[in-house]
């Protein structure tokens, strides 16, 4: 019975140092992200009065990017910011720089579980990095065509990922 008593004294004292180590990392990070909704909203719509603008896409990119990051990573809007601000760098001419900004959107969708989000950027950025003359492009490729073999995708989803990947 005894030896029962120090297994459970042994196996709580574990959860409870592992419970206020997350707690410790949150209050010591050396870089924490600021999330202003309400900051990013305004932003996103200030870069959304450019769009039709053409000589003014460069500026409605900055303006996305500030947008996605006062965003948390699980918000869809962030990703959304990265995608937009990716096709208008890629529109100006700017490859290397959206080829950066669509990874980041793919590796932003990965970190909440959006698959075909990040399949779709992944590939993207993979066209920006062949415009641009960049050597990512197989590696891009490559990580869009691991993820068409997720579970997590159905059959037409993977179908989907495989012919944008074939041209």
């Amino acid at each position: 019975m005894s030896s029962r008593i120090a297994q459970f004294v042994v196996v709580a004292a574990a959860v409870s140092m592992t419970a206020a180590a997350p707690a410790e990392a949150v209050q010591h990070d050396p870089n924490p992200v600021v999330v202003d909704q309400q900051r990013a909203d305004e932003l996103r719509a200030q870069a959304e009065a450019y769009f039709g603008q053409p000589q003014h896409w460069r500026r409605a990119a900055r303006l996305l990017e500030r947008s996605a990051a006062l965003r948390p990573a699980e918000d869809p809007a962030g990703y959304s910011c990265l995608v937009l601000a990716a096709s208008l760098r890629a529109a100006t001419g700017d490859y290397a720089a959206a080829r950066r900004l669509y990874e980041k959107a793919g590796d932003q969708a990965m970190a909440r579980g959006a698959v075909m989000d990040a399949a779709h950027a992944y590939i993207d950025a993979a066209h920006a990095a062949t415009q641009g003359r960049s050597v990512d492009a197989l590696d891009l490729v490559e990580r869009a065509r691991l993820l068409a073999s997720s579970p997590l995708l159905s059959a037409a989803q993977a179908e989907q990922i495989t012919h944008r990947i074939a041209g």
